[in-house]
């Protein structure tokens, strides 16, 4: 066993490590970002858990983005431990960084009048806080968890079989 740890204690392992938990917080920074500062105050609904959420949200005022955010990935994070196992599920919540932003940060309005430079900035800095999370990975939670088990259990590749989830959470949303 001690063994086993000197091996994953290397400088090279120590670096990998360092290099993942700073590019796994630096996507899930900017997708949250997103969401709580171009997304939540616009009411730009594009589907997933962060969609339904401000849909949520909007239609029961006392709860925020964020705490919809927190129970409907707490489920679908079961789920994935279920399908997917531990190991790929380890890092797929960040809705504490929604939760973080709205308390730093609240909005109660848009922060330009701008809609379209608003709705650049949502999806740009969601997209690409994505992106990175994927490109080492992991997951941002949500419908991301659907489309990584559909993933596994038929030869759907992630992007599709993300759009099939995202699309039934805006349906049900609708």
């Amino acid at each position: 066993m001690l063994a086993q740890l000197k091996k994953h204690l290397t400088l090279h392992e120590l670096w990998e490590d360092a290099k993942f938990f700073f590019l796994l917080n630096l996507g899930l920074v900017a997708t949250a970002v997103g969401i709580a500062v171009f997304k939540t105050p616009n009411h730009f609904a594009f589907g997933g858990t962060s969609g339904l959420s401000i849909v949520l949200a909007t239609l029961f005022p006392r709860w925020n983005v964020g705490a919809f955010m927190w129970f409907i990935n707490s489920a679908l994070v079961v789920l994935g431990f279920v399908f997917l196992g531990v190991r790929s599920m380890g890092w797929t919540i960040y809705s504490f960084f929604v939760s973080l932003c709205e308390r730093v940060c609240p909005l109660s309005a848009p922060l330009t009048s701008d809609a379209f430079l608003e709705l650049c900035f949502a999806v740009i800095l969601s997209a690409v806080g994505a992106a990175i999370v994927f490109n080492i990975g992991a997951s941002t939670g949500g419908t991301d968890i659907v489309a990584m088990i559909l993933n596994k259990y038929t030869s759907m590749p992630v992007g599709r079989a993300l759009m099939v989830s995202d699309l039934g959470i805006v349906l049900v949303g609708a």
